[in-house]
């Protein structure tokens, strides 16, 4: 059975050092590290320590001090991914893109040793590029939409890599084709966009309406499925997220809180408190192996900026990992090795009658020790174990009785070594 998660999340800690408003959060995909954004620049958090890294130089020759950065993301190989060398830092690529206006939105797609980068920006500009991590960006398509302020821009994980695009203020949904950004199809999201967000298998939006809360959306028409009310006082703009593998729908607020519903019921299940009346809108979720997580930043100047940590443990951590053959395995085992145990009391029992012999239980306890071991026994293992133990028993029978075979009840020495093959055949049942 899949583990059932515990009831509420938990506040693990807060990390403080940026200066001004936060504006993006993003996890990177081994859930080690945070890189946050805002009015005073970026800076990167070790969330195991709760420490803040060295962060990478930025071009002061390109960019504004007083310009805040706006969005980002983690770009990974597959050897960060697994944990080594991410901590190192370096810059790649500097350069302004577009006429210079703000970045809306930037998000990236890795298709075998392809990494493509898109962008959106103010000017209504969607770029898209090819980066090998180690050359200049190379450009794919730069195309400027007619209207559309592009808020929110998705890879479709296909062969086709086409582009979802979502505009700010025109509610609307672009579909452009990945290779030359090709305009293929629009679907109009009704109410307006404050922030979008596709879940992982890409059949789902989920939209900040900016009115009355968030909506969850089917991304092949874009109708309105269900909507998550919370009553916002003013009409600022934030971001919501799927969490927990797109179970739960987490979004910010204007009132130092973030909500948490379920998605299916549309139910408020927690409210977690930020701060006391602080703009919440910067929301980030990460789901390891283990627990979830949701992030949340201060988004306004005359707060203090702060980013609060919640964590979200599965309950049976011992056994919720493992998988189902390896517990079955496991039951298995433990079934034999009982099986065994009594076998051998048995036959100890049997050859002691039929010698008229003492029962000694030293051998028995050495063979038991083997099959206690922390380790997973074999057949070979478990024939090699009786086999010892039948031999120690005959070499004690007939140091005993002088090599006389005894033939009580009428058994001979090769029924003896019948009963003996017999018995094993039995103990190995199963194995």
């Amino acid at each position: 059975m899949p583990a059932k998660a515990c009831k509420e999340y938990r506040l693990e800690g807060r990390l403080i050092g940026h200066k001004n408003a936060i504006n993006c959060l993003t996890i990177s995909s081994n859930g080690s590290l945070l890189a946050s954004s805002g009015s005073d620049g970026m800076r990167i958090w070790d969330l195991k320590q709760r420490l803040q890294l060295p962060s990478p130089r930025q071009n002061m020759g390109l960019q504004n001090p007083v310009d805040p950065v706006t969005c980002a993301c983690w770009i990974s190989r597959q050897e960060a991914q697994q944990g080594e060398g991410i901590e190192d830092f370096d810059a790649k690529v500097s350069r302004r893109i577009g006429t210079g206006k703000e970045i809306m939105c930037i998000t990236y797609d890795h298709a075998g040793d392809d990494t493509r980068i898109a962008t959106g920006t103010w000017d209504r500009c969607v770029q898209v590029w090819s980066f090998d991590f180690k050359g200049p960006l190379i450009p794919v398509f730069s195309i400027e939409l007619n209207s559309t302020i592009s808020l929110m821009i998705n890879f479709n994980r296909t062969a086709s890599r086409n582009l979802l695009v979502f505009g700010m203020y025109d509610r609307e949904v672009h579909a452009l084709r990945g290779t030359d950004g090709v305009f293929i199809a629009m679907n109009n999201a009704g109410p307006l966009i404050g922030h979008a967000s596709v879940d992982n298998a890409q059949t789902l939006f989920l939209i900040d309406n900016v009115t009355n809360g968030f909506s969850l959306h089917r991304l092949d028409d874009a109708v309105c499925i269900r909507s998550y009310n919370t009553n916002p006082i003013k009409m600022f703009p934030k971001q919501v997220v799927f969490g927990e593998k797109t179970d739960v729908v987490v979004g910010g607020s204007d009132a130092g809180v973030i909500y948490v519903f379920d998605k299916n019921e549309g139910t408020l299940k927690q409210v977690l408190k930020h701060a006391d009346k602080a703009r919440v809108q910067t929301v980030t979720t990460y789901d390891g192996t283990h627990h979830s997580m949701i992030v949340g930043a201060t988004s306004q100047n005359d707060a203090e900026p702060v980013i609060s940590i919640w964590s979200h443990q599965w309950e049976n951590l011992e056994t919720a990992h493992l998988p189902l053959g390896k517990a079955l395995k496991n039951f298995v085992r433990g079934i034999v090795q009982l099986t065994i145990a009594i076998a051998l009391l048995a036959y100890v029992s049997h050859v002691c009658v039929t010698m008229n012999t003492s029962i000694s239980f030293e051998s028995l306890g050495d063979i038991w020790q083997n099959l206690a071991r922390p380790c997973d026994p074999t057949n070979e293992d478990i024939r090699a174990w009786v086999e010892q133990y039948i031999e120690h028993r005959e070499e004690t029978i007939v140091i005993s009785n002088e090599n006389n075979l005894p033939t009580r009840r009428g058994k001979t020495a090769s029924n003896m070594e019948m009963e003996h093959g017999e018995s094993q055949a039995v103990i190995l049942l199963g194995t």
